[in-house]
């Protein structure tokens, strides 16, 4: 009977599925709380998302398109975000809250599913390194509910996403580093999926490419051969990710775009050895890890392979760079830009994680004496599982207790109605609009969320004027979004009545009771190429507010102004050249799978 039980634990042990269970229960039990709780979790970037996601969605459930324009999100009024940050993942997560009854229960696959990916991403990377089965699972584990990955499902920061994603790519750079040749179909997917997901993660996930590519070319007999392979995946990249470059390229190269606001003091966004850092950057149990691996490699130097040195001082750098203890002050004062367009140092935490953590894996699956103190006489196994046990424990116990406060927030607001919306930038209509947080929570009409908690954010709207880390305060950009493109919403009788069209236009309707034309600010915005017809003739505003709000000169009675994109032949182009190589990307890859 014994035996019995033992060949069964062993079948499930060794069946393919085991892993997958595995991550699903942890992925259970760190959301335990927020499914017995029904509960959605709002954290601070919630509702900048959610409204990519609804715009997403509803272009889907509607059949009106508009790849540049928000029709739906961030109160309709006809800005650029998606096109500019994640398409990719906007759409997905568009189609996945389509066939979802609420967005509770969209977020609770969502996340679950960001756990998943990141968790099989890692999985991969650690089989790729010969880390035997058991750890892999546990290394996994540790990386789906570690800080990065799980920045998304408690606060929403979207370089959660991005770390999910990321270990994918790092498959590839392993296989580049152990095998010395670059997998080039493989790396091209990999940065591309990456490119349009977050730009941010890329980024860092080509700065961490570099010096182990740099290693892998030293080592390889055929250099040339690889500097070739890394071109060819270079040029994949690009066209797999051309519709976001080629959006890049046009609204930034003609337009003056309000950018994220510029930290003063970038050393302050790193890791500090206080509570928020242990909290939501680096956990104590997993620096306990990174300094273990990082002590183990230099103390063993010399017995260990050019792998394990490369990814523990790789990764080691990066942990240095995301915390304080980096001169980014110096960084700062000679590329201040960086303030901008970098803006948190703790990013770089990431790459910290994927890396160190596969050390770990490898150093547990090589060395029997791994984790055994000697010293204190902590010598046998048992000492090792315990340790692994207490690791996996304290993540998730951390986790669970953090979202716990995330919850009793929003226990508060479905409970009342004037309980004050605990989200930065955020103002509240609910009263306005005569509904609930709970019907919003829980409620079919999805975008009444996004209608009755605004997210006053300037991110990519189109500025009368350069502005940059040294204006961006005095440009005040957050009170004009709020006074321009909300408020404005409801300063006249009537309102602005806004209908997407069957082209992905956007058509803006109010009436003019005064005999004479008057000057009326509307809150839509316009960019290089955005169109504007009122009445039926095409029009120009008589001037763009600093958020690039348009004021149009309105006839007496009802007035309708369209508000549509130009996409040109060279967009166009490049839309086509996405579509086709990622078509032709697919067929190369399966036939070299089954072939």
């Amino acid at each position: 009977m014994q035996r019995h039980h033992t060949n069964i634990i062993s079948k499930i042990y060794n069946s393919r599925l085991f892993p997958l269970l595995i991550f699903v229960l942890v992925g259970l039990l760190v959301l335990s709380k927020v499914i017995l709780n029904h509960s959605l979790i709002l954290g601070h970037d919630s509702l900048f998302h959610f409204n990519r996601f609804l715009d997403a969605e509803e272009q889907l459930r509607t059949g009106k398109f508009n790849y540049f324009q928000m029709n739906y999100g961030f109160n309709q009024t006809g800005r650029i975000v998606n096109a500019l940050y994640g398409p990719f993942v906007a759409y997905i997560s568009g189609a996945l809250l389509l066939i979802s009854p609420n967005w509770y229960i969209f977020e609770l696959i969502d996340v679950m599913l960001v756990m998943l990916v990141a968790s099989f991403g890692m999985y991969w990377v650690c089989k790729v390194n010969k880390v035997s089965r058991g750890y892999a699972i546990i290394v996994s584990v540790m990386y789906m509910i570690g800080s990065s990955v799980i920045s998304w499902v408690n606060t929403q920061q979207f370089t959660g996403v991005g770390a999910a994603v990321l270990p994918y790519l790092f498959v590839a750079i392993s296989l580049t580093l152990r095998r010395l040749k670059v997998p080039v179909i493989g790396l091209s997917i990999a940065m591309a999926i990456l490119v349009q997901t977050h730009m941010i993660t890329s980024m860092m996930g080509f700065l961490a490419l570099v010096p182990i590519f740099t290693i892998a070319l030293i080592k390889t007999e055929d250099k040339f051969k690889m500097v070739i392979s890394s071109f060819e995946s270079a040029l994949i990249t690009l066209a797999l990710t051309a519709n976001v470059w080629g959006a890049l390229l046009s609204v930034f190269g003609n337009n003056h775009l309000i950018p994220a606001f510029s930290t003063v003091d970038m050393g302050k966004y790193g890791f500090i050895f206080n509570l928020y850092s242990f909290e939501m950057i680096i956990k104590p149990m997993e620096l306990i890890v990174f300094v273990y691996v990082i002590a183990y490699v230099l103390i063993k130097w010399k017995t260990l392979d050019y792998i394990l040195k490369t990814y523990a001082l790789v990764g080691g750098f990066f942990l240095w760079v995301s915390t304080n203890l980096f001169p980014w002050h110096i960084l700062q004062g000679l590329i201040p830009e960086l303030s901008t367009y970098l803006q948190f140092p703790k990013r770089f935490a990431v790459l910290a994680f994927i890396l160190l953590f596969v050390s770990f894996g490898i150093i547990l699956t090589n060395d029997k004496e791994a984790l055994m103190l000697k010293w204190l006489h902590f010598e046998g196994p048992d000492y090792r599982y315990a340790f692994i046990f207490l690791l996996l424990a304290t993540m998730i116990g951390t986790n669970i207790w953090i979202l716990n406060f995330k919850i009793a927030t929003v226990d508060s607001m479905r409970q009342s109605n004037d309980f004050q919306v605990p989200i930065e930038h955020t103002v509240s209509h609910v009263n306005r609009n005569k509904r609930t947080y709970y019907q919003d929570f829980y409620g079919s009409d999805k975008k009444a969320l996004v209608d009755d908690l605004s997210k006053v954010v300037p991110d990519y709207l189109p500025a009368t004027q350069k502005v940059n880390y040294k204006n961006y305060g005095a440009y005040h950009p957050y009170a004009n979004v709020y006074q321009q493109l909300d408020k404005q919403n409801y300063r006249i009788k009537g309102g602005f009545k806004k209908t997407v069209n069957a082209d992905g236009s956007l058509t803006v309707t109010w009436n003019n009771p005064h005999k004479k034309a008057r000057n009326y600010q509307v809150p839509v915005v316009a960019y290089a190429f955005t169109q504007l017809t009122l009445n039926g003739k095409t029009t120009i505003p008589v001037r763009q507010t600093p958020v690039g709000a348009v004021v149009i000169k309105a006839n007496p009675g009802k007035n309708s102004l369209n508000v549509s994109y130009y996409i040109g032949w060279a967009m166009k182009s490049l839309f086509a050249l996405t579509i086709i190589s990622w078509i032709v990307i697919i067929v190369i890859a399966l036939i070299r799978i089954w072939f």
